[in-house]
């Protein structure tokens, strides 16, 4: 792991954490989406796996979803999602289906009210782009009083360089980060707890 000096101090603690999977649709994820990232189909079985285990186990799940774009966004990029290319790559049933049109999750969505109903402490964050719409919603969270857990195996970028220094970024000052094996024993653990 290449975060291990910035883990010493902040540990991966697990108390009541919510699951939120950014952007993982057709236009991200998919050959004939029109923002493609060659290889992201490597993540998409981990993302599953995580969301089906935080389904069982009864934990909020989230999934964004990239439609339309804000004004910022279309004088950035010059572009919009249309419908055609927001289709979920992921079996999300059980999971709320959030629409966003910027990098933040947050921003003019109902994210933080949803999380703050369901007491959520911790932000377990994957998707695309680590360097955009992740760390944006990472540092968003942590800014409005969240514990952030970036997996890092649930997340894709462009290139390892953005993917990389948008982790040690967020190591430095935001969240944890971890891995989706590491999140799965910690998993485990809190349900002991629970039982306990």
């Amino acid at each position: 792991m290449y975060f291990e000096s910035e883990r010493i101090k902040h540990p991966l603690v697990l108390s009541k954490p919510a699951l939120l999977l950014i952007d993982l649709q057709k236009y991200f994820c998919q050959k004939e989406g029109r923002a493609y990232l060659p290889g992201v189909e490597r993540i998409l079985p981990t993302a599953q796996k995580l969301l089906n285990v935080f389904v069982e186990k009864n934990l909020p799940t989230i999934m964004t979803i990239h439609k339309g774009n804000s004004p910022s966004m279309m004088r950035w990029w010059s572009n919009v999602v249309d419908d055609d290319q927001t289709e979920p790559c992921l079996d999300c049933r059980g999971s709320i289906i959030l629409y966003k049109d910027s990098y933040d999750a947050f921003h003019m969505t109902d994210l933080e009210e949803i999380l703050r109903k369901r007491n959520v402490e911790q932000l377990v964050l994957g998707g695309v782009m680590t360097h955009l719409c992740v760390e944006t919603t990472a540092r968003s969270a942590f800014v409005r009083g969240f514990d952030v857990i970036v997996v890092e195996d649930v997340c894709w970028d462009k290139n390892d360089w953005y993917h990389f220094a948008a982790l040690k970024n967020l190591s430095h000052g935001f969240g944890v980060i971890t891995n989706s094996g590491e999140l799965l024993c910690a998993l485990e653990s809190l349900e002991l707890d629970r039982q306990v």
